[in-house]
């Protein structure tokens, strides 16, 4: 055999071994990564879950500051911030067309809603809808992801039916589960006494905080409409209640997709006011 014949041999065995010990490398590799991800699978699950439980809280930072750089002219002249008393003023507006601050919904669009005089309804249908129902998965991802686990399946069919465009279906289950976001106390009250017990707990709020501007906006929301009383014979109110739905005596072709979205980000601004009382 000619030396450069067993040279080249030689030189093809080492490269036969390198890609065999290159080969070990990687499978070795894959193996460490895949237990390192399992390992870690539970932490990065737990880091998702708390980041969407805050992201509202974030979402309204970021509101915030950019409602100080548009009215700062406002705070020159007048010498005061006066930020929460403006939200709180917007949410009283919007609630009495049904529509609560809700966790996901920017701050800035929901005061245009306020000041706007369009037909409130159809300009927030507008904004759950847009950029590709971009309000909506966010509210329906943070209600889900943050309910209590008895409660997680429920709402993964609720939504399931307001995909699938079953309104009239999906309205009596939103109201009864506004019900259990009020009940997080564990009372036995219901109706007008439990809306009672919550807005003295949330009465404890500073005045000029935000979650105090939320807090009673819906609470306002919760007694002059959604738990109005109001006798069966009358005339219908013109947002849907609560006594008449679960006491059947509503009536079901004139619910609406405007009507699950109120419920929807009723329930989202509860949820916000629910975790942070059990914070506190």
């Amino acid at each position: 055999m000619d030396k450069n014949d067993w040279d080249l041999t030689n030189v093809n065995t080492q490269i036969d071994l390198a890609k065999a010990d290159l080969g070990q490398d990687i499978n070795k590799m894959i193996e460490q990564n895949a237990r390192i991800v399992k390992a870690i699978g539970p932490t990065i699950e737990a880091i998702r879950k708390v980041s969407e439980e805050y992201a509202p809280f974030i979402n309204a930072v970021k509101d915030l500051k950019e409602m100080i750089r548009e009215e700062y002219p406002i705070v020159e002249q007048n010498g005061r911030l006066s930020f929460y008393e403006r939200i709180h003023q917007a949410c009283l507006i919007n609630t009495n067309y049904g529509w609560c601050l809700s966790s996901n919904v920017s701050i800035s669009a929901y005061r245009k809603i306020a000041s706007s005089q369009e037909e409130k309804n159809k300009l927030f249908v507008l904004e759950f809808e847009a950029d590709d129902y971009d309000l909506y998965k966010a509210e329906k991802d943070y209600i889900i992801v943050t309910a209590n686990q008895e409660w997680q399946q429920f709402y993964e069919e609720c939504f399931y039916l307001i995909d699938n465009g079953k309104y009239q279906a999906a309205i009596p289950s939103l109201m009864s589960a506004v019900e259990h976001e009020l009940s997080y106390e564990g009372t036995n009250d219901i109706g007008k006494p439990l809306i009672n017990r919550v807005k003295s707990s949330l009465e404890r709020e500073d005045p000029s905080s935000f979650l105090y501007a939320i807090s009673t906006s819906v609470i306002s929301l919760l007694n002059n409409r959604i738990f109005r009383y109001r006798d069966f014979n009358r005339t219908r109110l013109s947002i849907i209640n609560r006594n008449w739905v679960l006491h059947g005596r509503d009536k079901p072709s004139l619910w609406k997709k405007e009507d699950v979205y109120k419920l929807i980000a009723l329930i989202s601004a509860l949820r916000m006011l629910r975790m942070h009382s059990v914070d506190q």
